[in-house]
């Protein structure tokens, strides 16, 4: 399976995806998606976040809930899931091509991973 196969389908629910990585010399990253309501008819309602530590310091814990905070270390922002899906894979892939571990992450369903 690769990357490409777990790009949502026309029709499918719109998640907001999240993984977490992990690098044998100890850095973390964390990758998630958000949607929001505009405020302003400027305003973009797909964002993708990403947090992360080149020390390998303590990382959050799932039970922390850190794949709903509103903002990263950095932030992306979109105007249409797509785009926002289409930058979340290859921020994704990025990781994995770097030597990273996914640890944790909600890609998977019945025809996903």
């Amino acid at each position: 399976m690769t990357i490409s196969d777990r790009l949502p389908r026309e029709g499918d629910e719109q998640i907001p995806y999240y993984a977490a990585f992990r690098h044998p010399d100890g850095r973390w990253y964390r990758l998630w998606m958000t949607h929001t309501q505009p405020k302003t008819g400027r305003g973009h309602p797909w964002h993708v976040h990403a947090s992360y530590d080149l020390q390998g310091t303590t990382e959050p814990s799932r039970e922390s809930g850190w794949f709903n905070a509103p903002y990263g270390i950095s932030n992306w922002d979109f105007n249409s899931y797509e785009d926002a899906i289409e930058e979340f894979m290859r921020r994704f892939q990025q990781r994995i091509d770097h030597g990273y571990t996914v640890q944790e992450t909600n890609l998977t369903s019945s025809r996903n991973v």
